[in-house]
């Protein structure tokens, strides 16, 4: 664009340094907003420029080499967290192979401690528990400090949102893969489970904040109406298997970490040789000159005049620009201004939490399952894709297959899944059942990508425009602070084996009448662009109570009063 810069002070005034655009910016900026939408119909947007082409190739093999590093962190306690199986003691007690964990466990406490002080354990992969004999009653350990870890991605995905706001996403990302990289090292390195726990909630928060910052950046430099298969092709269920090869080349915990800081390094060096900033962040901080050679020389290619480029991206700046002038400062409370959006809110949070007890809950358990514990992770992976693919195929062919019914219809799969897991140890049938068992908590688990996808595309259908980043981050918050609970969720087997399960259940069938009866299908419809108004507030304030009541008044008076004949 020739020069120009906005540069922003601390009163927020802007400097325009060369005089060839200084009639263009005049067009556009002396004019009113209304006046300037209409001097071209249609009028195209920034969105509008962004089309299929190299640089987008660039910024989709960027996402995944991005979603690997996040996936191995999120999935990394199913491994390193895996406990392990008594084989026998020292005084040639053999336990039988057949027997379920808990049922090893209490034979293993009848048994005076003097005859197994060091029990022999079998094990799949070399985990904490193995290396510091937490195994039985004592790997409760273990799973409170995968809680303490999930907490540290909660809070990346809150302060990593603020600060690609502030410096950009582009310089997040490389933060946040670098910091991940270096907690891993010290994971690594770990000599207790205290230090263990530090290190990888320190790798949990850059990882939250990687996932806040990387779900925006791939949105502002993708084309608007390739989103859904993109984001559908590109996702955490392909990246599963690899993590399992892994683990399984790997063999053990500390081994495994290093891998996983190595796997950061060519996400770190992509963004660095080949991805620029995201053009909208930088119109946004007024760094006009640097998104319009962006958009010139990454997406157009040439095919755009430069002029034209120009008029854009000024006319973006200054709707951004006056819409950050008029914008309303919005809180949490905005969430339930309203009936309606309390309901909304209310229901998707808690179908967010319940989803993530059941994912994750099933995920951090996974080697109580019968089979490999990596084919079981792969299983899983897979499964999740398959049904990815299906749902969104399904929803481009089909009208009448909406949101309700990708939602609905999983939950009934984890529902009917699981009860078939209840009866089978309800009968005593677990032992003869047990592969039966086992594809059935795989297929809950797997089954929960989808609603998490119909979570998320409602939630952005329904919040309003002013709210709907504010609402997509509370969503978040009641997702991360599922997984924070959903280790705790199988302590309840002390009381009774299936009771994890009675407990999942439970909580789906909450999800599943709630999401039916009190969310409308929202497939096909505008966004909600506005805030409900004052009338539709649910709890009114004095104010407008009393206006209310002075304004029944007169209608009341109004019509009492009789017309003079």
């Amino acid at each position: 664009m020739g020069g120009v810069r906005f540069e922003a002070g601390l009163e927020g005034e802007c400097d325009f340094n060369k005089s060839r655009v200084s009639s263009m910016i005049d067009d556009w900026i002396g004019l009113p907003l209304e006046m300037v939408t209409m001097t071209e119909q249609p009028a195209k947007r920034l969105d509008d420029y962004i089309e299929i082409g190299r640089y987008v190739v660039c910024i989709c093999i960027l996402a995944e080499l991005m979603i690997l590093p996040q996936v191995s962190s999120m999935v990394y306690m199913m491994y390193a967290g895996a406990s392990p199986s008594l084989a026998s003691c020292e005084d040639g007690l053999v336990f039988d192979s057949g027997l379920e964990e808990k049922e090893v466990c209490e034979l293993y406490h009848q048994i005076p401690a003097e005859n197994c002080s060091s029990p022999s354990l079998t094990y799949q992969f070399k985990s904490v528990n193995v290396e510091w004999n937490h195994f039985c009653g004592n790997s409760k350990a273990i799973k409170n400090s995968i809680s303490i870890q999930m907490l540290g991605v909660l809070g990346g995905s809150l302060v990593f949102g603020q600060i690609s706001d502030l410096f950009g996403r582009r310089k997040g990302l490389l933060g946040t893969m670098a910091g991940m990289a270096l907690g891993w090292v010290f994971v690594a390195k770990s000599a207790t489970l205290t230090q263990f726990t530090i290190a990888r909630t320190v790798v949990g928060f850059f990882c939250g904040g990687s996932i806040a910052i990387l779900n925006v950046f791939i949105m502002e430099n993708i084309p608007k109406k390739h989103r859904m298969w993109i984001n559908m092709a590109i996702t955490w269920s392909p990246n599963m298997p690899p993590i399992a090869l892994l683990a399984w080349l790997t063999g053990e915990w500390r081994m495994l970490a290093l891998v996983n800081a190595f796997v950061c390094v060519p996400g770190i060096l992509f963004c660095l040789a080949f991805v620029r900033e995201s053009p909208r962040w930088l119109i946004h901080r007024g760094k006009i000159d640097e998104a319009a050679d962006i958009m010139r020389i990454k997406f157009c290619r040439g095919k755009v005049a430069a002029e034209e480029i120009d008029g854009v991206i000024l006319k973006e700046y200054e709707l951004a620009h006056r819409a950050d002038a008029k914008k309303r400062k919005y809180s949490l409370h905005h969430l339930f201004y309203s009936p309606k959006l309390a309901i909304t809110t209310t229901v998707l949070a808690f179908s967010y939490f319940s989803t993530s007890i059941v994912n994750y809950g099933i995920l951090f358990n996974l080697e109580k399952l019968s089979g490999s514990l990596y084919l079981n992770s792969v299983y899983t992976g897979l499964l999740r894709y398959v049904c990815n693919l299906a749902c969104g195929y399904a929803d481009l062919k089909w009208k009448r297959i909406g949101r309700k019914f990708v939602h609905t219809s999983g939950l009934l799969i984890i529902i009917i899944s699981l009860a078939v897991v209840i009866f089978a140890y309800a009968l005593d049938l677990n032992h003869v059942l047990k592969e039966e068992i086992r594809v059935c908590v795989l297929i809950a688990s797997s089954m929960t990508s989808q609603i998490y996808i119909a979570d998320g595309i409602v939630g952005n259908e329904l919040f309003p425009t002013p709210i709907r980043n504010l609402g997509y981050s509370f969503l978040q918050i009641w997702n991360r602070a599922g997984v924070v609970v959903s280790p705790f969720v199988f302590y309840s087997m002390d009381l009774w084996i299936a009771l994890p399960y009675c407990i999942m259940t439970f909580l789906c069938v909450i999800d599943t009448v709630a999401f039916e009866c009190l969310l409308p299908e929202t497939k096909g419809r505008h966004l909600v662009e506005h805030m409900p108004g004052p009338e539709k507030r649910l709890l009114k304030s004095r104010k407008f109570r009393e206006s209310s009541k002075k304004m029944e008044g007169l209608i009341a008076s109004a019509t009492d009063t009789k017309p003079s004949i």
